[in-house]
């Protein structure tokens, strides 16, 4: 056994492309950074938009109010201003009370509330979801690839086996109906417009091979098997605004030959390269950590503080071999193949 992979989600894809190394610590191993602080005032900023779109869609099915878990009851055809932030300023509140990690200030939710706005007027509202067609709101999916090469057979060293197919998982922002047999996938961006693995802007050619965007695009023809006609609309709400492409069935092939190569990749891996650079004590957890305070035993290094888990991880995987580190060196709570939603906090 190499790397055991039984699923994708686009951004344990793009980690890989980040760096190999990154992907395999927070993925097989299971150790994963605090969030930061963007990443935590964009899960905001969704929430808020897929609170929109809930109550739009509850609207268009005659409900006067929904009734969310986190939030509470919300009405579905107030639109005034000051009733719309009042649900900012509860999401912002909700959200932050539990992120501790982070010292937040004023100016944070003056951003989250200022996003949250550009959606609602830029373009002429036309990415407001009341002025959408709202089919669904962060539908959740998990399917397998029926291929023979999508087929895999692990035995881990504790005798666990994990046999079956590469499964794909994720959650879309939203989907609307654009009318006369169109369905438009919408997925917003807080962030730049960047590829952090290259350092390239996203241009619309760069985007019609972006794995996110053809996961689910594939992942739409699974769930919605009688649409034959898909947009996807990336929208940068701070770096450029929406980018609209449009994927066909012809693209799938591509698509799975995409999917395909990186699976092979890993699978085989007997040793993950690290891919140094300025990121790692920046953007990486494993590069900005160690295993202080853990149950692993963390190296010293030669100034008498402790290597980072990146490097001990790689040091034990030279001496002992990578089936020994997935098993020993595991978060313990971590499970191979387990899946978090994206925005759970």
């Amino acid at each position: 056994m190499t790397i055991p992979i039984v699923y994708f989600r686009s951004s344990s894809f793009n980690s890989h492309k980040m760096c190999p190394m990154q992907y395999y610590i927070e993925y097989n191993l299971g150790w994963r950074g605090l969030s930061g602080k963007k990443a935590d005032k964009g899960t905001i900023v969704h929430k808020i938009l897929e609170l929109a779109a809930v109550a739009k869609k509850a609207l268009q099915e005659g409900h006067a109010t929904i009734n969310d878990s986190e939030i509470g009851e919300i009405e579905t055809a107030n639109y005034e201003p000051e009733y719309l932030d009042g649900i900012i300023d509860t999401v912002f509140e909700y959200y932050t009370s539990r992120l501790p990690h982070h010292h937040w200030i004023p100016s944070d939710l003056k951003h989250c509330r200022a996003w949250v706005w550009k959606i609602f007027n830029d373009d002429d509202g036309m990415f407001d979801p009341k002025n959408l067609t709202v089919v669904d709101a962060e539908p959740h999916f998990d399917f397998e690839i029926e291929e023979d090469w999508a087929k895999y057979d692990y035995t881990l060293e504790d005798g666990t086996v994990l046999q079956g197919n590469l499964a794909l998982k994720g959650t879309i922002d939203l989907i609307s109906d654009a009318g006369d047999g169109v369905y438009e996938i919408i997925d917003w961006k807080t962030g730049k417009r960047l590829d952090w693995a290259t350092g390239k802007v996203k241009t619309p050619e760069l985007l019609q091979k972006d794995i996110q965007l053809r996961m689910y695009h594939l992942a739409v023809t699974k769930l919605y098997p009688d649409i034959k006609t898909f947009l996807v609309t990336i929208h940068f709400m701070n770096d450029g605004g929406a980018f609209t492409l449009h994927f066909e069935e012809s693209d799938i092939p591509d698509t799975l030959k995409m999917i395909k190569a990186k699976f092979d990749l890993i699978k085989d891996t007997t040793i993950p390269q690290q891919n140094k650079s300025w990121k790692c004590s920046k953007l990486c957890a494993a590069g900005k950590t160690t295993f202080e305070g853990t149950h692993i035993e963390p190296l010293s290094n030669s100034y008498g503080g402790c290597v980072t888990r990146c490097e001990q991880v790689m040091e034990k995987i030279r001496k002992n071999g990578i089936e020994w580190v997935t098993e020993n060196m595991k978060e313990p709570t971590h499970t191979i193949g387990k899946y978090q939603p994206p925005g759970q906090v």
